[in-house]
């Protein structure tokens, strides 16, 4: 039992540890990723997120996203700019009022205060990566 004691600990302080730093050598692969259910105000039941890694300076996270079919978020805005790659199912985003079909492959920079909103098709949850310029905040339009 005593043996045991230190690998629980070790055990435990590795699942509270903090996300990695996206300004250290990194490899992610979302087979690997820890999804969780999305905290996102608004956002769709089965939303799920994974955080890759958060910039230590600007305090922006990067993680995975997925948005269940058929689902998405009502316009809102950041503080932050955004940049994301579509990495599968299909969409339509809304971005400051022009209308964007995206798919895997597609990359988007929204800009910091730029209204945007995004649904995913029917047929397949939609995976994104996404990189924050900051903290992430959500101002939705009404």
């Amino acid at each position: 039992m005593r043996k045991l004691f230190p690998l629980l600990f070790a055990a435990a302080a590795l699942a509270d540890a903090p996300p990695p730093s996206t300004e250290d050598a990194l490899v992610a692969h979302v087979a690997t990723a820890k999804f969780t259910e999305s905290k996102t105000p608004n956002s769709p039941k089965g939303s799920q997120g994974a955080t890759v890694g958060i910039d230590p300076t600007t305090k922006g996270a990067t993680t995975y996203a997925r948005t269940p079919a058929g689902n998405g978020l009502p316009a809102h805005w950041h503080s932050f700019a955004e940049y994301t790659v579509f990495l599968a199912g299909k969409g339509t985003l809304m971005l400051d009022g022009m209308q964007h079909e995206v798919s895997p492959g597609s990359y988007v920079v929204i800009p910091a205060k730029m209204v945007h909103q995004f649904t995913c098709a029917a047929g397949a949850d939609c995976l994104l990566l996404t990189r924050r310029g900051g903290p992430a905040d959500y101002n939705f339009v009404k």
